[in-house]
């Protein structure tokens, strides 16, 4: 267990998360301000929801989310996600599930990355400037590009307007999709909200652990979704989410 730590106050402006959607041309946008407080209070009990040693080795920290939202009876639920997977988990007790069947993953992604990684091995053995050398480099680069194809369509989003939509047509043939996408917490909180029926109220990130590498996130400290990953989603996700009737 960490020791207690003396927690960021609470930034006195705190901006709406804005995206433009796709969808039907406009922005959408979700309050973060609200789902604040919650925050800090997820902090003061980290050590209690997880084993947080693991943010403060080789992994370094982690982002995590939290989403109020209301039920179509009027309760109030809160969701909270962190960011990939924690300590090689995709799914924890409590925590929102990822955009993707896990099982279906694990099936996929199993038996292709062995033999990715025997086909390295392989090469490993072999002269570089030998052509069977780079016969085999050029077989595991093209199988591990198949294999991202695959998993990144598994993804699928879903928004407050009873639509879905496979994470592939967000981006532009010819274009990568950016490693992770999908996989940060926003994504999965909303996802999540909109298979449940539950009314998005406000969505606010945080940063747990240690520094990133970068030194652009700081424990404690409250971010935007970022924006090459989660901003081609978000507009996505939150379309229809206004116009939801209060209970």
């Amino acid at each position: 267990m960490t020791p207690a730590k003396q927690l960021p106050d609470i930034p006195e402006v705190i901006t709406d998360q804005k995206a433009f959607c796709t969808n039907c041309n406009c922005h959408h946008s979700i309050p973060r301000a609200p789902a604040a407080h919650a925050a800090m209070k997820l902090m003061a009990r980290m050590d209690k929801e997880l084993k947080t040693s693991y943010l403060y080795g080789e992994a370094l920290g982690k982002m995590f989310g939290i989403l109020l939202c209301r039920s179509r009876t009027g309760k109030l639920v809160t969701l909270k996600a962190f960011s990939g997977q924690y300590n090689g988990n995709w799914e924890l007790k409590g925590w929102v599930p990822p955009l993707f069947n896990v099982s279906a993953f694990q099936q996929l992604s199993f038996p292709m990355e062995k033999k990715i990684k025997s086909l390295g091995k392989m090469a490993a053995s072999l002269p570089p400037d030998s052509e069977k050398y780079k016969a085999l480099l050029k077989q595991r680069k093209l199988l591990s590009q198949q294999l991202m194809r695959d998993i990144h369509a598994l993804y699928t989003l879903h928004n407050f307007r009873g639509e879905q939509r496979s994470l592939t047509r967000f981006f532009p043939k010819g274009r990568g999709i950016p490693t992770g996408t999908g996989d940060c917490c926003a994504p999965k909180l909303l996802n999540h909200a909109a298979i449940h029926n539950l009314h998005p109220l406000a969505l606010v990130e945080f940063y747990w652990g240690m520094a990133n590498k970068s030194a652009t996130k700081h424990e404690g400290h409250l971010y935007q979704a970022c924006e090459e990953k989660c901003g081609p989603l978000l507009g996505y996700l939150l379309c229809g989410s206004k116009e939801l009737s209060a209970p």
